[in-house]
């Protein structure tokens, strides 16, 4: 019996999240080590956040279709947002300018969405921007977030590795792949048709809910779309920031 109990105390401290699911499962790791057995690949589950978040949407262009659909989910799941677009971002950008900073303490976000990369496909300076991308998280910190990934545009041939740079700094798990996914386009061949945009977020929010996200939250589907929407912040393509360690006009893009 003291074996037992001692064996039940070294599994619960080694492996409590993996079997903590029932009794059973319990009885099940404990028999198994007792005969000398390996107890791996043991099924673990991530639980769904239920909280009513405070989403900080933060992006290039894309915004424009991705916010108004995410909007319509906030809506629906009881969640409020804040969304800051800025025409013709990269990652360099949103690094290193007092942006970021300055809207997670002006919203104090619960959960981040970040939209962007499709401006950086033109670029070729990967590890510049890997650290760019790094820094975004830094500024993060803590809080869940995930990236949605670029999207294919028609001036750039082929990804020279954006793509998979981001998705291998933030983790497949908070990263959902736009890139080939076939969206229809407004007239200026760029930026997804608000209907293609809601396709996609339709998609990116069952990613978000389910069990391949690190952080999933609840993302139940719209039943209305919202008559109006309207970003909190714009930031048209000629606008700098500043550079949050000069303290002057940023120019890394």
């Amino acid at each position: 019996m003291r074996k037992k109990i001692f064996v039940i105390l070294s599994v619960f401290s080694i492996t409590l999240a993996a079997w903590a699911q029932s009794i059973d499962s319990l009885d099940f790791v404990v028999d198994k080590v007792l005969a000398g057995e390996p107890v791996d690949n043991i099924e673990t589950t991530v639980e769904t956040d239920t909280c009513r978040h405070r989403v900080l949407i933060i992006g290039d262009s894309t915004l424009d279709g991705v916010s108004r659909r995410f909007a319509d989910y906030a809506y629906q799941n009881g969640y409020t947002i804040f969304s800051s677009v800025w025409y013709g971002a990269t990652v360099k950008c949103w690094a290193y300018t007092t942006e970021l900073p300055r809207l997670i303490k002006k919203v104090n976000p619960t959960f981040i969405i970040i939209s962007l990369g499709t401006n950086d496909l033109g670029y070729h300076d990967i590890a510049a921007r890997g650290e760019a991308v790094r820094e975004i998280m830094r500024e993060i910190g803590n809080i869940p977030f995930i990236w949605i990934g670029p999207i294919s545009l028609k001036a750039v041939a082929k990804d020279p590795g954006i793509v998979n740079m981001i998705r291998e700094n933030v983790g497949a798990d908070r990263f959902y792949d736009s890139y080939h996914l076939k969206l229809q386009r407004f007239a200026d061949g760029i930026h997804p048709t608000f209907e293609a945009s809601a396709h996609w977020i339709d998609g990116v929010a069952r990613w978000m809910s389910g069990p391949e996200a690190r952080h999933p939250i609840v993302m139940e589907y719209p039943k209305t779309k919202l008559p109006q929407f309207k970003h909190n912040e714009r930031h048209q393509t000629k606008y700098k920031g500043t550079n949050k360690t000069t303290g002057k006009t940023n120019t890394l893009r």
